[in-house]
């Protein structure tokens, strides 16, 4: 992939992301501008004053549900927060399944042809890798869909996701509710990170094979 179509992408990703906030603005807008029914002169102030509370009730309820809707996808990583490792590490959180286990063995590994269906719709390509696969998708994260994987190391899973069009310029450590890594950028453009539990030692030795093996096919 060249630098122009990952200019292009990022820029969709962009997009993407700046579409979803400008709805959820709209949103905001049209439940603030409610507007209170008019009201008959002749009526008693007694008869106003409840259907404005009622109105006002009904919007107070729709930023409220709207509210609890934006935090809840943001929590589950598919809405930014603006902070990049938190996403990630929220994102693990919303697929607990993926790191129940602290060990799995050769025959829970993923099939190889299901990993690649998952890199092939993420964009990616990777080079068969030493850890075993336990885990493989394709999830949405801060308004892509990306891939997934959890890996066995050394003392129990390991979250790896690709991520294309998430740029950082350095090594950045992630230390977050109960997980430690790296976010670490690519000479091909974008970014991978490599998560796990406190203690887990073969972080360093799987970030550098990912890296190596990555490839992007967008």
């Amino acid at each position: 992939m060249n630098g122009r179509d990952m200019e292009e992408r990022s820029e969709r990703g962009t997009a993407d992301k700046r579409l979803t906030e400008e709805a959820f603005e709209s949103l905001l807008e049209r439940a603030l501008r409610i507007d209170v029914p008019a009201t008959p002169t002749a009526a008693a102030p007694i008869r106003r004053r409840p259907r404005r509370v009622v109105w006002g009730a009904m919007a107070a309820g729709i930023l409220l549900a709207l509210g609890v809707s934006l935090r809840i996808l943001q929590n589950q990583g598919y809405i930014s927060t603006g902070d990049l490792r938190r996403d990630i590490v929220a994102h693990i959180h919303h697929e607990p399944g993926a790191v129940s286990v602290p060990v799995v063995s050769e025959r829970g590994a993923i099939a190889t042809a299901d990993v690649e269906a998952v890199l092939r719709a993420a964009g990616a390509g990777m080079a068969p890798l030493k850890p075993i696969v336990r885990y493989a998708k394709l999830c949405p994260f801060r308004g892509e869909m990306v891939a997934h994987f959890v890996v066995q190391g050394e003392q129990g899973p390991v979250t790896v996701l690709l991520l294309p069009n998430e740029k950082v310029n350095g090594p950045e450590r992630v230390d977050e509710d109960g997980f430690v890594g790296t976010i670490v950028p690519l000479q091909i453009g974008g970014s991978i990170a490599v998560v796990g539990e406190p203690g887990e030692t073969a972080l360093e030795d799987i970030q550098r094979e990912v890296a190596a093996a990555v490839q992007w096919r967008l």
